[in-house]
């Protein structure tokens, strides 16, 4: 089956761009001596998943339990849940997850999920490994180190239930288009506040095994971070985006992930002004560009943005004087951007080699976010 017989919209992925994406990190986190545990919540394919494990990722980081679940549920032995667990069924859960997967851990940031945890461990017997989220400069979630820090992660010592295992962080302005030497300078910021934090701990008699951080735009500076810092999170980059490569963190050339559409509508009466796709909403992000314009970009056609998005329906506007256009009933890709939305909105995705599908893989996690 070639791609052009690909039924659309379909999410499409370049098989030798996406083993080369997955081996560029794994090798840029060994010069760099980190562990990798990058982020399924991009592509919620256990098979990737593997594929990233045996490329040297040590294991994997999930966002929601339903994820680890079933990444589990494929064999993957270490999972990190990087999201606070808050109420009581995924507290159970967590802890069914942890009688058989052999390395499991999660994050806390408040007293309240702290102590729930601990209440439903001790009172079957278990004990959690738990990571606690910091504030490095996301301004999201996460402990203030110091004190505040101390006084927490000395309540989780102190349960019979829980295990301290570390601390985890997200630097601030990483994700915001600015200039590269204020990106370098954010990255190693929050590494720095986490590394401040374990040795702060350390002088109150607490040991920090692990220190995780990191994004796919981050990446770029890991030989920079603080050697404290001992694992590196990153998740988008097995296929990349429009937003991320606005942020110079991968090129356009390199993103392995495309939304095949078909043309529908092309300039002519009684629409003169514009091109429809049918890749609307339901197979692209609402989330607009951080520099390139519109909702995606035709790969074949690199002057035509989508300016606006229905349902089934993504449309291009403003078409640039003199522009080379698109036929009725071509197939066309559209780089989206922010993939993580792209994929969530598909259960399979279409593996293609030289233009040549080669597979078809579920997105087996698609609609386990809970």
């Amino acid at each position: 089956m070639q791609k052009d017989e690909i039924p659309t919209p379909a999410l499409v992925v370049d098989y030798d761009k996406l083993v080369k994406n997955i081996a560029e990190m794994a090798e840029r986190a060994k010069k760099a001596g980190k562990k990798l545990r990058p982020h399924v919540k991009t592509h919620k394919t256990p098979i990737i998943a593997h594929m990233q494990i045996n490329a040297g990722a040590i294991g994997i980081a999930c966002a929601k339990l339903g994820e680890a679940e079933v990444m589990a549920a494929s064999g993957i032995e270490d999972i990190f849940i990087a999201y606070p667990l808050v109420g009581a069924d995924k507290v159970e859960r967590l802890l069914n997850l942890a009688r058989w997967v052999p390395q499991i851990s999660t994050s806390v940031d408040t007293y309240p999920a702290m102590r729930a945890l601990n209440k439903a461990a001790r009172n079957r017997g278990q004990i959690l490994d738990v990571i606690v989220e910091i504030e490095a400069g996301y301004k999201r979630t996460g402990v203030i180190t110091g004190e505040p820090l101390l006084k927490f992660v000395q309540e989780i010592v102190e349960s019979p239930g829980l295990r301290y295992k570390g601390l985890m962080y997200m630097a601030g302005g990483i994700g915001e288009h600015v200039a590269r030497e204020k990106q370098l300078k954010a990255e190693v910021a929050g590494s720095k506040i986490a590394a401040e934090a374990a040795a702060y701990l350390k002088q109150g008699g607490i040991d920090t095994e692990v220190i995780g951080g990191g994004s796919t735009p981050g990446a770029k500076f890991m030989d920079y971070i603080d050697d404290a810092v001992t694992e590196y999170r990153p998740g988008c980059y097995v296929f990349g985006d429009q937003r991320y490569a606005d942020l110079g963190a991968l090129t356009r050339q390199q993103m392995a992930l495309t939304v095949l559409a078909t043309v529908v509508s092309v300039p002519e009466v009684p629409n003169p002004d514009r091109i429809v796709t049918d890749a609307g909403s339901k197979s692209l992000s609402h989330m607009s560009g951080i520099v390139t314009p519109g909702y995606g970009t035709v790969v074949q056609y690199p002057d035509l943005h989508l300016s606006s998005l229905s349902e089934e329906h993504g449309v291009v506007y403003g078409i640039p004087a003199g522009a080379k256009l698109p036929k009725i009933a071509e197939k066309v890709d559209i780089l989206p951007n922010y993939v993580s939305d792209a994929v969530n909105f598909f259960d399979q995705m279409w593996v293609v080699q030289e233009n040549e599908v080669i597979a078809t893989w579920d997105i087996q996690a698609r609609g386990k976010n809970v």
